[in-house]
């Protein structure tokens, strides 16, 4: 039950263009100061100063909560103040740098029924080449759609005005003689109210 329900965060974060291949044949190994599972309902609660770790991969946040739907799909859910992952991606055979995708949010749910990431609470997704930040995006909520290759980032609604803040987005130039990148990547789709490719 345990090995089934943790499986949800390895196989479905450390998946797709943001993994190091060999993650996937790591050891899963989580941390955490309590343990509570329910056979019956299908639910494994981890809390306090959780850790999931898996190769480069590494899932920290105040509670991770992993569970089967009553369809048989896997749910991971993990809150913190707040939680962050970050993992690195494979090099690039022309271009060998050291490369690490970071998200954090308030609150992070991959949803196997539908193939999403969604990151909620002041989402923030960045990518690092040698520790310099290069690409950044954020915004209230970031939503992954890994099976259809598409992402929507949407801002948050300011509590006294009713206005919606804008979403950010940075990408770093490709070249040392490229001009300063658009705050607005092809790949991102800003809604008033990124992307990892498909799983193989």
């Amino acid at each position: 039950m345990k090995k089934l329900l943790i499986a949800a965060i390895a196989a479905s974060i450390a998946s797709g263009a943001w993994a190091l291949q060999s993650d996937r044949e790591q050891q899963i190994e989580v941390h955490a100061d309590q343990f509570n599972g329910d056979e019956v309902k299908q639910t494994a609660v981890y809390s306090g100063a959780v850790v999931v770790d898996q190769g480069s991969m590494r899932l920290t946040g105040d509670v991770l909560e992993l569970r089967i739907t009553p369809k048989g799909y896997r749910q991971a859910t993990i809150t913190g103040a707040p939680a962050r992952f970050r993992q690195q991606r494979d090099p690039d055979a022309k271009n060998p740098v050291d490369e690490w995708m970071h998200a954090e949010a308030k609150r992070i749910v991959y949803d196997e029924e539908t193939d999403k990431v969604t990151l909620t609470g002041g989402a923030r997704l960045s990518r690092s080449e040698n520790g310099v930040e290069k690409d950044m995006t954020q915004g209230e909520r970031i939503v992954y759609d890994m099976r259809n290759a598409r992402s929507v980032v949407e801002g948050g609604v300011k509590s006294e005005s009713g206005q919606r803040e804008r979403v950010t987005t940075i990408i770093a130039p490709r070249t040392k003689n490229a001009q300063p990148a658009q705050r607005e990547g092809a790949q991102l789709q800003s809604a008033p109210s990124l992307s990892t490719p498909a799983r193989p």
